[in-house]
């Protein structure tokens, strides 16, 4: 499928295309369309008025509204939603949700990446592709961090040794 949301794109809508690629759409494109611009016939649009994946509003994030609409039953991703939505009250300079610690650094740390990002990628194909490894890291951050695993040990050398060892990482994520 063809998925088309507004040029100019940050954080949630950096985010939900990683997500439908990984998880709903491992063959899906995507376009971008500027203010006042109509969507080519036949794409299905998110994070823009009137489509069915809405913006992100009191209702959540996009992420978590295609999470959601797609019923993917995942912890990672249900705790990367929770990043995403305080990565994006974060940027609007908003209160958010309160986050374990680690999930907070993880929204902090979203958050300067997608700033950052807008400025070192401004073409959106480009910021999308770029940011693609990030999400991809995000994920296995949680995966490997999730309560019903076994503890990484503290140590950066050992723990980068765990990760190696720990699973398929390949396996865990379908081609980008």
């Amino acid at each position: 499928m063809h998925w088309v949301t507004r040029s100019h794109i940050h954080l949630d809508r950096v985010a939900s295309p990683w997500l439908i690629r990984r998880f709903v759409d491992t063959s899906a494109t995507f376009g971008f369309a500027d203010e006042g611009e109509r969507p080519p016939d036949g794409a299905v649009t998110y994070a823009m008025p009137g489509a069915r994946f809405g913006a992100h509003d009191a209702d959540g994030s996009t992420f978590r509204k295609i999470l959601s609409g797609y019923a993917l039953e995942v912890s990672e991703l249900h705790r990367m939603a929770a990043v995403v939505d305080r990565g994006i009250a974060l940027a609007q300079g908003k209160e958010g949700s309160a986050l374990s610690a680690d999930l907070e650094q993880a929204a902090v740390a979203l958050a300067a990446f997608s700033e950052a990002m807008v400025v070192l990628r401004p073409d959106d194909a480009q910021n999308l592709r770029d940011s693609a490894p990030y999400y991809d890291a995000l994920y296995l951050t949680l995966w490997a961090t999730d309560c019903a695993r076994p503890a990484f040990p503290s140590d950066i050398v050992a723990r980068m040794a765990a990760y190696r060892e720990a699973a398929d990482w390949a396996s865990l994520l379908p081609p980008w």
